[in-house]
């Protein structure tokens, strides 16, 4: 898998309002919106920026891995959120911003998206969430 696919799918799984059960959270669990079994493009879209306001904790509208600061010091985890947000930072500045984070490619969803609809069904979502706790298993 190519890395910047792993850095999205990561992002998605470090995005969460649980931090503490990052190696079990769902990228697409809060994205379906309307309950309808599938997840567009714009609901995924919607998802990402809520899991950014989640993550801004002190509502400074920019994340940084100061902002995490036990996540940052443990090992893999701290190297991945470090690349995370680095892979979204256009300027460079070592902050990721709710706009840089939309304007970047919704890598996750579309390696998800295995016939480009633009819309995931709960098998789609199955087989991404298979290969990504493969890569976890991998990885342990």
């Amino acid at each position: 898998m190519k890395p910047h696919v792993l850095v999205a799918l990561g992002f998605a799984v470090l995005a969460t309002p649980a931090l503490a059960q990052i190696q079990r959270q769902d990228p697409f669990a809060d994205a379906d919106t309307n309950r309808d079994g599938q997840i567009t493009l714009a609901e995924y879209q919607a998802s990402r920026a809520a899991r950014f306001d989640r993550l801004d904790r002190d509502r400074d509208g920019v994340i940084r891995m100061q902002d995490f600061p036990r996540i940052a010091v443990r090992g893999d985890r701290g190297a991945d959120l470090e690349r995370m947000i680095s892979a979204a930072d256009r300027n460079r500045d070592g902050a990721l911003t709710r706009e840089e984070l939309l304007a970047s490619p919704p890598v996750a969803f579309a390696m998800a998206d295995a016939n480009d609809d633009g819309v995931l069904t709960a098998a789609e979502r199955d087989a991404a969430k298979a290969r990504l706790q493969d890569m976890r298993s991998a990885r342990r």
